[in-house]
């Protein structure tokens, strides 16, 4: 759950659309990482927030269903209430100054 690089951030999004558009189509979607709670989460949210709930209901919602240690990383947090396109823009320019 370290912070994440651009690429890694660019893959959060891809499979959070992966996932919405599947729900959107009706189907159901299985969303999980070896221990369910940061990076699962994190995904899961971006989905959350694609398919029209604010970041903090997609918080809440996973937090709700999952257990009150999901996204428990602050930093995942911040990527979403930055949203995740600013912040691997951010990212980018964090890796690019050294």
């Amino acid at each position: 759950d370290a912070p994440l690089t651009p690429d890694h951030l660019a893959a959060v999004c891809a499979l959070a659309r992966t996932a919405s558009e599947a729900v959107l189509a009706g189907r159901r979607v299985l969303i999980r990482c070896h221990s369910g709670y940061n990076r699962s989460g994190l995904v899961t949210a971006q989905a959350l927030v694609e398919l029209g709930h604010s970041v903090d209901d997609a918080i809440f919602l996973i937090r709700y269903r999952r257990s009150k240690w999901a996204l428990n990383n602050r930093l995942f947090v911040d990527y979403l209430e930055t949203g995740l396109d600013v912040a691997r823009l951010l990212t980018g320019l964090d890796s690019s100054a050294g």
